[in-house]
């Protein structure tokens, strides 16, 4: 039994093969715009129109020199340590900051986690978080002060 292939068959296998390609683009797409809509920041608009303010506070804290040390370690509880070493210009630990932080995962935003982050020695801020997986994560400090603003970003490996 031999069936012999003409035009309209060939027609109707691309249109059946184009078919199911466009299909399962479809799908991935969907999927993909849904769980992840390539915003990292909330209000991105309003991010920009600030970003003056942003210029000047990197100048102030230019100006201070303000140096930041990130280290992380797990302890025997299974807790993340998270130390902040905060020091001045002329070297001095920078005593009675009010850091706020919040340790970020790079590829999944509902991963992160914030710190609150306390003075245990002068210049070193530390916190202490539960559950969180080993990997590479971002510490973001910074300070809410106007006349002293401070920002770091860190990329930090946690065991």
């Amino acid at each position: 039994m031999n069936r012999v292939l003409t035009g309209r068959g060939v027609l109707l296998w691309l249109v059946a093969f184009f078919g199911i390609i466009f299909a399962t683009n479809a799908y991935y797409i969907t999927i993909a715009v849904k769980s992840f809509s390539g915003e990292d920041e909330q209000k991105p608009y309003l991010q920009g129109v600030e970003y003056n303010d942003t210029l000047a506070r990197r100048a102030l804290q230019k100006k201070l020199d303000w140096r930041a040390a990130v280290a992380t370690s797990r302890l025997p509880s299974g807790n993340v340590r998270i130390e902040v070493d905060l020091v001045q210009a002329n070297g001095a630990p920078e005593i009675r900051a009010r850091l706020a932080g919040e340790l970020r995962h790079p590829a999944n935003e509902n991963r992160d986690r914030t710190l609150d982050l306390k003075e245990t020695a002068p210049g070193r801020y530390q916190a202490d978080l539960a559950n969180v997986s080993a990997g590479s994560w971002d510490v973001m400090v910074n300070s809410g002060a106007k006349d002293a603003p401070f920002e770091a970003v860190r990329r930090v490996w946690v065991p």
